[in-house]
């Protein structure tokens, strides 16, 4: 581990999906949210190998290995880390320093001068749309879009005049040399010789990346001369796929829901209404990668797309993504068929509001675009509809959700429930049921698989709890912040402790998998079952207390049998006056502490 930096071991492991590496080596089958198949590390008849594409671990219910995708690989291909690194950096096509270190000192030499020199950009475009002699369109297109002087300010909005080669002018006085102007995208080189500005007479929208660096622009033509929109070709910092403009801001929103709309427009004029939660997708469709960076920082995402036909299309396709890596996902429709730009412009940030909370669920908004597709008015487009109706219902993993649309659809349009129930079931492929193991928040027993748990292990075993459950919901962290502050954790959770409350301390965010980074081995095993067995829970901020308490109960709780054994030996008269003192304070508390613990029973 001590081969590579925290952040290439990120890289490698989010480029490499679980699911799909984890299918290379044996056949997987969705049941329910995760998918189950035979474990490869042991003979079994009977599917009991999980794997979580939410979490991005897999657990196995019978041997009990578990881990992250480089545990997976370590286990699999007998590799020890720094090797198992090298495999999954191979597959994502990752250079890793010290195949190219050399290489790999000059990207980031040049990452850092192409960010600098997008930020003197951004400095210069927005100082240019300032200047009132030179761009009077561009500020009355502003103006007429509703965008106040401190929101021009906030997203940092500019503009470049038609001149041709303003930019690189002042770029090369500036200091900068022609081959890094080209290379960050901000100028190209003509085949007659020389340099001229990508932007001319277009607004200019500064693209950062989820830190706030400046990576890249996007352009909105004035007139009528060139594409509508115009975007900064992808480099060494920008990758469009992998950024949503906005999501700097919308990250510290402290919100935990985000809604995801298409235009740079939509974004800026959603902020100024104060709807601080919205980010675009630069580009229709949203991407697995761009989904990957939703979910780390919300629980619910919203799209909010355009109502026509592109719109709808690739509504569809985002549901789906973000359905697939486990995002909680809806649909927001607005009336009229206006955009999120127009409606909040004319009825207010309020009535934006009020529409999150009218959203639509995946199946309720694909049942709506197949009414549009069908004509339920005649014989063959109501058979039509209900067939293709079927074919959605039937991909429900959960009966009593298909259930509950089949009864509703059948009474919308006044058909046979049975029938109909029967054409949803014929397309269910047999599916066979693996039971899965109870949660268990409580542990009250101390037993972990039967076998009796030591104090020092169930408090570790709590630990494991504790943390995965904050990776889970990293606004949890807030609730216990300051009873974790002193906090000691056991030798054998507290390197990824340590990793973990520093992450959530600094509020860059964690997922569950991350945790896995920094461990091996049995410890990887024992955080997997944790995660897939004990953090199903529908309270995170409840259970994070719940566990919290009982650490500090178990705990108190040992040092009373300690100061029993003591004063049960042979001791000083002033010795035993300090000890029963200290037992008398920890009587309290633990009384204190139970009494406060039976609020959050449920």
């Amino acid at each position: 581990m001590a081969f590579y930096s925290e952040d290439i071991i990120e890289e490698v492991r989010v480029s490499n999906d679980i699911v799909d590496v984890i299918s290379e080596y044996i056949r997987l089958e969705k049941k329910g949210s995760n998918f189950f198949g035979l474990c490869p590390f042991h003979r079994e008849k009977t599917p009991s190998f999980s794997v979580s594409p939410t979490k991005q671990i897999f657990n196995c219910f019978g041997c009990g290995k578990g881990g992250n995708v480089i545990q997976f690989i370590m286990n699999i291909e007998n590799l020890d880390f720094p090797e198992a690194i090298k495999l999954l950096a191979n597959r994502a096509r990752i250079t890793l320093p010290e195949d190219e270190d050399r290489e790999t000192h000059k990207k980031n030499i040049l990452k850092n001068k192409i960010i600098k020199i997008n930020t003197e950009a951004a400095r210069f475009f927005h100082n240019k749309l300032k200047d009132k002699t030179s761009q009077k369109k561009a500020l009355l297109y502003l103006k007429e879009r509703g965008i106040a002087p401190g929101t021009i300010v906030k997203f940092g909005i500019g503009y470049c005049s038609d001149e041709g080669d303003e930019l690189f002018k002042y770029l090369s006085k500036a200091g900068y040399n022609e081959e890094i102007i080209v290379k960050s995208g901000l100028a190209i080189k003509s085949e007659k010789g020389g340099c001229y500005d990508r932007f001319r007479n277009r607004i200019i929208f500064p693209i950062f990346d989820v830190r706030g660096s400046v990576i890249g622009f996007g352009g909105r033509s004035i007139d009528s001369s060139g594409p509508k929109y115009l975007n900064s070709p992808e480099s060494i910092v920008y990758n469009k796929r992998k950024n949503l403009y906005a999501m700097n801001f919308a990250r510290t929103s402290g919100e935990k829901r985000v809604v995801v709309v298409e235009g740079y427009m939509d974004v800026i004029s959603l902020h100024q209404n104060g709807i601080s939660n919205a980010v675009a997708s630069l580009g229709t469709a949203l991407t697995v990668d761009q989904g990957r960076i939703l979910k780390k920082y919300f629980e619910e995402v919203i799209i909010s797309y355009d109502a026509d036909t592109a719109g709808q299309a690739a509504t569809v396709r985002g549901l789906d993504i973000l359905n697939e890596i486990g995002c909680n996902v809806r649909v927001l429709l607005i009336p009229e068929g206006k955009d999120p730009d127009e409606f909040v412009n004319k009825y207010g940030g309020k009535a934006f509001q009020n529409l999150m909370e009218k959203t639509l669920s995946l199946v309720d908004y694909k049942i709506e675009i197949l009414k549009k597709q069908h004509n339920t008015k005649t014989t063959d487009g109501k058979v039509e509809f209900f067939n293709s109706c079927a074919e959605l219902l039937s991909k429900i993993d959960n009966r009593v959700e298909r259930d509950m649309y089949i009864v509703k659809l059948a009474e919308e349009y006044n058909i046979s429930r049975e029938s109909f129930s029967q054409e949803v079931y014929k397309k269910i492929q047999p599916r066979q049921l693996i039971k899965q193991r109870p949660v268990n928040l409580k542990a009250a027993s101390g037993n972990i698989g039967g076998k009796s748990v030591h104090d020092e292990e169930k408090i570790a075993y709590y630990e494991r709890i504790l943390l995965s459950l904050l990776s889970m919901d990293n606004n949890a962290y807030f609730a216990v912040k300051d009873k974790l502050e002193n906090y000691e954790f056991t030798s054998e959770n507290k390197e990824v402790a340590n990793f973990a409350i520093d992450r959530l301390a600094d509020n860059k965010g964690l997922v569950a998998a991350e945790l896995l980074n920094f461990t091996d081995g049995e410890l990887a095993g024992k955080f997997g079952r944790v995660m897939q067995e004990d953090c199903n829970c529908e309270d995170t901020r409840k259970a994070v207390l719940d566990i919290i308490n009982k650490i500090e109960l178990h705990r108190l709780d040992i040092r009373k049998q300690e100061i029993i054994k003591l004063l049960n030996s042979q001791m000083d008269e002033g010795d035993v006056e300090k000890l029963n003192q200290e037992l008398k304070s920890i009587m309290i508390k633990t009384l204190l502490l139970k009494k406060g613990g039976e609020g959050n029973e449920s």
